[in-house]
């Protein structure tokens, strides 16, 4: 309802500064011989009509592909990294020509010192290029559990230059556009998104009996014996080391749910942790 009041608000401001501007002849002679006053009411007219363009495609993007209310995916975070870059697009034309610039005239002259800028502030293009390409692909959507380079997590936020992942330990991650471009990533939930895994490394010395440790873990996870499937438990070694061993233990939810996966896959590590500790 909120957003709904924002957008008429905005609707009745860009329609009242268009009348002001040029169909009131008092203020539209004011505002003709002011070079500022038009300047500025020119950028308004533009942020609203921006703001306006990006909430009516969203509002008709969910509607065709049925997304409840509040609800965000990845289309509407590029939607918004879009928009905003343009607005900014925007707000620097206006600046400059507050200043008495003719900015055509500004971007010819400067073009060798806007190359060396562009060289300069590469790595924040590339951020801003990967964030749009990540915002409008199919490699991760908000709410996937996904591993990029050696963080794992929830997809919480795609922006303009970073992306947040909700780690198993509740911290916030902040990675960098570029960084998640070009790093390998593992989306968990492209899978069947009930199958789980906890990934451990575990000392030799502190094992002499895998099947011990799996129902040790197994047994452990009784609470939650109502939301996995029984038969589905499964600890396997990765690979073995001079002295550790990687290893998987996997189980498969009766049903979706994130936050229970991260409670499961918390209360495995602590078991874990109480196995070493018990045979140390």
């Amino acid at each position: 309802m909120k957003k709904k009041w924002i957008f008429l608000l905005n609707v009745i401001l860009l329609v009242l500064i268009l009348y002001v501007k040029y169909f009131n002849a008092i203020t539209s002679k004011i505002i003709f011989e002011y070079y500022q006053f038009q300047t500025i009411m020119a950028f308004l007219i533009f942020y609203i009509a921006i703001n306006i363009t990006a909430n009516v495609i969203k509002y008709f993007y969910s509607k065709k592909n049925k997304i409840k209310k509040g609800k965000k995916n990845n289309v509407h975070f590029g939607i918004e990294n879009i928009a905003n870059f343009t607005i900014g697009i925007g707000l620097l034309l206006t600046i400059i020509s507050l200043f008495g610039v003719n900015p055509k005239e500004l971007i010819t002259s400067l073009t060798i010192v806007a190359a060396a800028l562009a060289i300069l502030s590469k790595e924040y293009i590339i951020d801003f290029l990967s964030g749009i390409y990540l915002s409008f692909s199919n490699t991760f959507e908000i709410n996937d559990y996904v591993k990029i380079d050696n963080q794992k997590g929830k997809v919480v936020e795609i922006n303009m230059l970073k992306v947040k992942i909700l780690n198993d330990d509740d911290d916030t991650v902040i990675i960098p556009n570029s960084k998640v471009h070009y790093n390998e990533i593992i989306n968990y939930t492209k899978r069947d998104a009930r199958l789980m895994t906890v990934d451990f490394q575990i000392a030799l010395k502190y094992i002499s009996n895998i099947e011990e440790l799996e129902k040790e873990i197994i047994l452990s996870l009784e609470g939650f014996s109502d939301y996995i499937e029984p038969q589905s438990y499964n600890l396997r070694v990765v690979e073995m080391k001079m002295d550790y061993l990687e290893v998987k233990f996997q189980y498969t939810l009766i049903s979706v749910d994130m936050d229970l996966q991260r409670k499961i896959r918390k209360k495995t590590i602590r078991e874990v942790f109480n196995f070493i500790s018990s045979k140390n």
